[in-house]
This record gives C-alpha cells, structure tokens and sequence, in this order.
C-alpha cells in the first residue's frame, strides 16, 4: 500500500519546470569560408552568394541539475541545423532545433494579433504628433487592419506620419537567430562548449594587382582575399580562413529563412486619403526608432590602423589549399572585407606575344595578345598556390601608374605558368592560309624596332598537328609554334592536320 500511494503521489505531482539557458554571443569564432563552385572568375554578387562557410563558436554556459534547454543566439541565419555539431555538454544532446521566427515589422505584427497596441499619429488640424490605442485585426496579408476608438481602419492610410509601438516582444520572436538544443544534467556545472554548423551566403574571391617595374623585367606582385558575408549576422574580431579549390558540396541551397515584407495597402473608399501611395515598410516606425539622420552617419574617420603582419603561406587540406588571415578581423553582416592575401617583389617575368590558333581556317591579319609570363617557382620569387581571381596590371612611369591591361587567371599550383594579360598589339600580327585541305602556313610579322618572342598554340591537346621540321612544341599539353621574329620582319610556319581515324 505504500508503495501504491507513493506511486499515486509521483503520478499527482507537477513535472519540474524545464529550464532554459540561454547564451547570448560567442565568446571566439572561427570562420572558415569556401568559394562558390560553379561562378567562375565574375566579382561577387553580394545578393547571390553560392559559397558557404564552416563556423565554430566557443561559449561557456551555466547548466542546472537535470533537463535544460541551451540557446545559442547570434549563429548566422543561414546555418544548416542539420550540420550543427555540439560539443563540451555533459549530458550530450538529445534534440537540436533551428528558431526562425526573427524580429521584423511583419512578424511583430502577426504575433500581435488581438492585442492592444499604440499609435503615433500627426494630428491634420494641429500638426502634432498624438498617441491612442488600437487593436490589431488582421495581419499583413492584405494590409494590416486594427480597431481604433473611430472605428476600423488601415494602417498607414491617413496620408500622415504613423507608427506603433508594441507594449512588449510576442513569444517566440527573436531579434537574433537561435539554435537551441536539449540537454540533461546530473548537477549544476559550467560548461565550455564548442559549437560548428555549416551556413550559407558566404563566399571569396582573390583579386591581383601587379605593378610592373620601370625596368620592364619585374612586377610586384600583391594580392587581396575579399570575403562576402550575405547573412544578417556579423562575426567580430573572428579568425578567418579561406578554402581554395573545388569542394564537392551538396547543400541544397541556402538554409537562411524567408522573411515577408510588411506591406501597407490603403483601400479606396472615398476620402481625402485616395490615390495615396502605396506605402513600403520603412515608412513605418515598428519598432519604435526612426532611421538615422543623415548628418549621424558622416562620423570622423578613424585613425589609421598599424601595418598588417605579412600573411602566412598556404596550407595543404588534402588536394585543397587553406589560406589564413594572419590576424583576427570582423566579418560584418551583409558586407565584403578585402585583408592581404599574398605579396611578393621583383618576381621576373617574360613578355610574350599569344594567339590561339584554329588549325587549317583562314585567318587575316589580327592582332595578338601581349601576356607576362610568370614561373611559379620559389626561385623566381612565387613558388606557392595561387587560387585563381581578377588580375589588374599597372605600369610605373616615374612616380605614376597606368592601368595596362585587366584580366583572370585560374587556380595555379607550384610550377606552373602564371599568364598575365597586358593587352592587344597591333604591332605583332598573325596570319594564316590554307593551301589545300588539312594544310596551312602561319605567317607572324612584327612592326616593333625590338624582336619579339610569338607564342602560336595550334589546336586542342590530341589534336593531329605535323609539321617536319619539327618546330612545335607541347605547352599544356597543345601543339604550340614558339618563334622569335625580328624588328621588321616575318616568320613562316606550313604545318598539316592528320585526319583522325575511327577507333
């Protein structure tokens, strides 16, 4: 019988109050950022990120005795909760979930209504700004309608200034994303712990400036790491590392929620309101704070900031390159940041003149390309991954630069050839004949008072390119004619095109 009634009183009694901790901010974050796959050497479109980045957060919370639910506010909005992973709880993690509902001007609208609200209002007779109380009706999705002491009506249609003010946050709104999980302690114990997640809208690009010197034989060589952060969330003071390379990475698409816009319609009923505007969002005070006045935003310009250490060199991650920021930096929200990525001196260089040739096609006289070509050797002043980005060549007269030339390379590894393209020149022209089917005769001149070195790749790699005196050579991997040609004059190549035969 005592055991019964004991097991009556057990049955009978409130379960414990779970209790919810919450942590509001990481205490270090590490960012690691990994390039879109498939846009190409194009400049980022901060509306349109495909990358993605891998973000680890430390933070110690305070857990009591028994279950407790942890919230991790401030991880970025496109985090995939999926590929959360905690560690540090002593009871591990027994559910994960991603919160959404974010503070915005729709949001507090829907979760307010049937609730009592305040309006500021501007008096048409008076001018002055008046507060009264209304009850919110229906939400956003034809206009939001509330119930004032005159009656019903819509907000944002008396043709006057109008916002509201909310007498507290409805549940389940944040003004930050959360992820929370589930968790059981045996006793009360504070834990250091570490989160990671995968989130979307992030990405980076390298962008090259080379500065030619007035020798014309060496370029400075400095490039820029530019990260992209398209979440509403920013990083501060984060260590920051970049993924060269291409990931196989099945994501989905972004994890990031969408928020509907607040949009105010007016009803034409026959007042002095008709033909208003339809008005948008930002016209509308929701939470109880106007715009930044124009003049706020023109603040004194910082002090400038001491040298940066000289970035450290790549990394390897299996057949990937990791590139780290030497220093900690803030990767803002809805923002790009440039840091250094790389900077090398007087590395030579060979200037060339390049046109890629479609065999046994006529050609008239066109003009060639003029590229710097770089060793990427240790030697020769580079001798490291270069991640492929936008490369703009300048060239030193006196105490001036000129723009030269803009154009891309792709990812080069150690040892390979880095190709800068410097411009088009009409002085050195190619041009090509076709005697009879399969043969052809290239013809280079050149109208500079200096010779020139031509580089003519022919073709495609496995193409069936002869020519019997055995002038070309494999660049690539692609039938190349490499010929110096003489101030004022000519060289000819006849080569032949072997027919390929079926397998």
């Amino acid at each position: 019988m005592r055991r019964l009634a004991a097991l009556a009183l057990w049955v009978a009694a409130p379960a414990a109050a779970q209790e919810v901790v919450t942590s509001p901010a990481p205490e270090a974050v590490s960012v690691t950022v990994y390039r879109a796959p498939y846009r190409g050497r194009g400049a980022i479109n901060l509306n349109w990120l495909g990358g993605f980045a891998l973000i680890t957060e430390t933070r110690t919370v305070h857990l009591p005795a028994g279950r407790a639910t942890v919230r991790f506010e401030g991880v970025a909005d496109g985090i995939v909760p999926v590929s959360a992973i905690v560690t540090g709880l002593p009871g591990g993690v027994a559910e994960k979930n991603r919160d959404a509902r974010l503070l915005s001007p729709a949001a507090l609208i829907d979760g307010s209504l049937g609730r009592r609200v305040t309006l500021h209002r501007t008096d048409r007779r008076s001018g002055r700004v008046r507060e009264e109380e209304a009850v919110l009706v229906s939400g956003t999705a034809g206009g939001v309608v509330m119930r004032t002491a005159e009656g019903i009506e819509t907000l944002g249609c008396s043709g006057l200034g109008e916002g509201v003010r909310y007498p507290r946050v409805p549940n389940g709104l944040s003004a930050k994303p959360v992820l929370s999980v589930e968790t059981v302690s045996r006793a009360p114990v504070t834990a250091r712990v570490t989160l990671s997640y995968l989130a979307s809208e992030f990405d980076w690009s390298a962008s090259y400036v080379a500065t030619v010197a007035a020798d014309g034989r060496t370029l400075d060589l400095l490039a820029w790491m530019t990260l992209a952060n398209g979440n509403a969330q920013g990083f501060t003071a984060a260590l920051v590392q970049a993924v060269a390379g291409r990931l196989n990475h099945a994501g989905g698409g972004s994890g990031r929620r969408y928020v509907p816009p607040l949009r105010l319609n007016c009803y034409p009923l026959g007042t002095t309101t008709d033909g208003l505007r339809q008005l948008k969002a930002e016209d509308v005070v929701v939470t109880a704070f106007r715009r930044m006045a124009p003049m706020a935003m023109l603040a004194v310009p910082a002090p400038p900031a001491p040298p940066a250490p000289p970035p450290p060199p790549p990394e390897n991650l299996g057949d990937l390159k990791l590139y780290r920021v030497p220093e900690r930096v803030t990767v803002a929200a809805n923002a790009q940041k440039q840091v250094a990525l790389l900077a090398r001196s007087r590395v030579p260089f060979e200037q060339v003149y390049r046109l890629h040739v479609i065999p046994a096609t006529r050609i008239g006289p066109t003009p060639t390309r003029i590229v710097l070509k770089l060793a990427n050797k240790a030697a020769d002043g580079l001798g490291l991954p270069l991640p492929a980005g936008g490369v703009a060549l300048y060239a030193r007269r006196g105490d001036r630069l000129l723009l030269t030339g803009e154009g891309a390379i792709g990812d080069k590894a150690v040892g390979e050839t880095v190709r800068l393209t410097a411009g088009e020149s009409t002085q050195v022209l190619v041009e090509q004949s076709v005697s009879e089917p399969g043969a052809s005769t290239l013809t280079v001149s050149n109208a500079n008072a200096a010779p020139v070195t031509v580089e003519l790749p022919i073709g495609n790699a496995g193409d069936g390119i002869e020519h019997d005196a055995g002038l070309l050579t494999k660049v690539d991997g692609v039938p190349t004619w490499t010929v110096t040609v003489p101030p004022g004059g000519r060289r000819t190549l006849s080569y032949h095109v072997r027919e390929r035969t079926g397998t």
